[in-house]
C-alpha cells in the first residue's frame, strides 16, 4: 500500500470515529433558529450530530401533533348535542390549527432553505473536487520524481528490495526526504478530502432532509383543510345551540355595578342630531351571517361582517356612545369564551342615534381591543372612526356583530334613562326569539334587520 494511501486511510478511520460519538442533549425551543441553522451544510461532525438530533426532535413534534389530530377526529366523531365538549373541541381544535400552521410555516422555509444551499453546496463540491485533484496530481508528481532518484516506489521495496544495510538506509532517506518536504501539503490534502466527504453526506443529508419536509408538508396541508371542514362542522352544531346558550348567560347578569364605570352617565343630557340616512360601519368583507339564523341554522339576532381583524369602524350615524369597554384580547375569541358584556360579545359598544325622526340604538361586538376610540357619553360624527374588527369573546373567527333596534321616538334623556337603569342592550326584545322582530308587527322598541340599512 502506498503511504498516500495510509494517511488517507488513518485519515478516514479518525473522520469515522468523530461521526461515532454520542449526541449532547440541546436545547430546541428556538425552533426557527435551529430550523435556520440545519438548513445549511455543517461544517464538522458535531454540528451534524446536532442537527440529526434536532430533525428527531422535530419528528416527535410532528408524530405528537398527528397523534393529538386523531385524537380530536375521534371526539368529532362522538359527539352529540353537548354544548360544553363543543366548546372544548373548537377549542382544542384551533390549539391544534396553530400548532399544525406552525409547523407547516417551518417546513416551508426550511425547504426553500435547503433546496438554495442544495444549489450552493453542489458549486462547493465541484470546487472542492477540482481543488483536491490539482493537489493530488502535483503531491502525486513530486513524490514520483523524488522516488525515481531513491528508488523507493512501494513501502515493501525496504524490506524486499534492498540490496544492503547501506541501500536500505539510502531508501530510508529519500522517504524522510519525501515525508519532509510534502508533509503538510499531504495534511492538507487530508483535510480537504475529508472536507469534501462532510459536504456530500451533508447534501444527501439535505436532499434527504428536503423530500422528507415535502411529504410531511403535503400531508399537513391536507390535515389543515380536514382540519378547518371539521371546525366549520362543529361550529354549525354550536351556532344551533347559540340563542339558548346566550339566553341563559345574558338572562343571569345582575351585577350592573360591575360595569358602570363603562356606561353613561344617567345624568347625561343633550339632543341627537337627525341625520338623512346610515351609512355602512364596515367596508369591504361579506355578510358571513344574516339576520335571523345563521346559515347552517340556529337562531341569529344580527348581522355578521366577516372581515380580517383591525378593519376599521365608523359611526353609522351622529349619535352617543351608551356603552363601551375593551377587556378582551383582539384575537382571543374561541366558542365559550363569554368574556365581555353582555357576556360573549368580547369587546363591545353600543351607541344611540336618530335617523330620518326615528331612534335608533346599533350595537357592535367582537371588536378588537387595540384602535377602540371611544368611551361612554362621547358625542361622535356619522364616519367616525369608533374601533377596528377583532375576534373577542364567544367568537368562531374574526368578524363584526351588527345588532340595530327601533327605539321609536325615544327621547335621548329617555333612552340615556333606560340603559343606565337596565344595562340591557337588547331594549327589551330578548335574546331567544325573533318574535321581537319590527317586521313582525312588535311595537318599539323591537329588533330590526341590520341589513335593511347596511345591507
Amino acid at each position: 500500500m502506498k503511504k498516500r494511501n495510509l494517511i488517507s486511510l488513518l485519515s478516514a478511520g479518525a473522520c469515522a470515529l468523530a461521526f461515532a460519538m454520542p449526541v449532547h442533549a440541546e436545547d430546541y425551543s428556538n425552533t426557527d433558529a435551529w430550523v435556520a441553522r440545519c438548513s445549511q451544510p455543517q461544517s464538522s461532525a458535531d454540528g451534524v450530530k446536532a442537527c440529526q438530533a434536532f430533525q428527531d426532535y422535530q419528528q416527535q413534534r410532528y408524530d405528537q401533533l398527528q397523534e393529538d389530530i386523531k385524537q380530536y377526529s375521534k371526539d368529532i366523531a362522538s359527539l352529540e348535542e353537548d354544548t360544553d365538549k363543543m366548546e372544548q373541541l373548537a377549542k382544542t381544535q384551533k390549539e391544534l390549527q396553530e400548532q399544525l400552521e406552525g409547523q407547516i410555516q417551518e417546513k416551508e422555509s426550511a425547504i426553500q432553505k435547503i433546496e438554495e444551499e442544495i444549489k450552493a453546496l453542489e458549486q462547493k463540491i465541484q470546487e472542492k473536487q477540482e481543488e483536491i485533484d490539482a493537489w493530488d496530481e502535483q503531491i502525486k508528481s513530486r513524490m514520483q520524481n523524488e522516488q525515481s532518484s531513491t528508488g523507493t516506489n512501494m513501502l515493501i521495496d525496504l524490506v524486499m528490495g534492498s540490496q544492503d544495510l547501506n541501500d536500505m538506509l539510502r531508501r530510508l532517506s529519500g522517504i524522510e526526504r519525501i515525508t519532509e518536504d510534502d508533509q503538510h501539503q499531504i495534511e492538507q490534502l487530508n483535510e480537504l478530502k475529508e472536507q469534501l466527504d462532510l459536504q456530500k453526506s451533508e447534501q444527501v443529508r439535505l436532499e434527504e432532509e428536503t423530500k422528507s419536509q415535502q411529504d410531511q408538508l403535503k400531508s399537513q396541508q391536507q390535515q389543515a383543510k380536514e382540519l378547518e371542514e371539521s371546525y366549520n362542522q362543529l361550529v354549525e352544531q354550536y351556532e344551533q345551540q347559540m340563542a339558548q346558550l346566550q339566553a341563559a348567560k345574558r338572562a343571569a347578569f345582575n351585577d350592573i355595578e360591575s360595569i358602570r364605570s363603562n356606561m353613561i352617565s344617567v345624568s347625561y343630557s343633550g339632543t341627537l342630531v337627525n341625520v338623512a340616512g346610515f351609512v355602512s360601519p364596515i367596508t369591504g368583507g361579506r355578510m358571513s351571517a344574516g339576520t335571523w339564523a345563521y346559515p347552517g341554522g340556529g337562531l341569529h339576532l344580527g348581522m355578521d361582517y366577516a372581515v380580517p381583524i383591525g378593519t376599521q369602524v365608523v359611526a353609522p350615524a351622529d349619535g352617543v356612545i351608551l356603552y363601551a369597554n375593551n377587556p378582551a384580547p383582539s384575537n382571543g375569541g374561541y366558542l365559550g369564551n363569554w368574556t365581555g358584556y353582555p357576556y360573549g360579545g368580547g369587546n363591545t359598544i353600543e351607541m344611540v342615534c336618530m335617523v330620518n325622526g326615528t331612534t335608533y340604538a346599533v350595537s357592535f361586538a367582537h371588536l378588537s381591543r387595540e384602535g377602540f376610540a371611544v368611551s361612554a357619553g362621547q358625542i361622535v360624527s356619522q364616519g367616525q372612526a369608533i374601533a377596528l374588527t377583532g375576534n373577542s369573546g364567544n367568537s368562531s373567527g374574526p368578524h363584526c356583530h351588527i345588532e340595530v333596534y327601533n327605539l321609536g321616538n325615544m327621547s335621548l334623556e329617555e333612552a340615556v334613562s333606560r340603559f343606565s337603569s337596565s344595562a340591557d342592550f337588547a331594549w327589551g326584545t330578548g335574546w331567544n326569539s325573533t318574535a321581537t322582530a319590527c317586521e313582525n308587527g312588535y311595537s318599539t322598541p323591537c329588533r330590526e334587520r341590520p341589513e335593511k340599512f347596511f345591507g
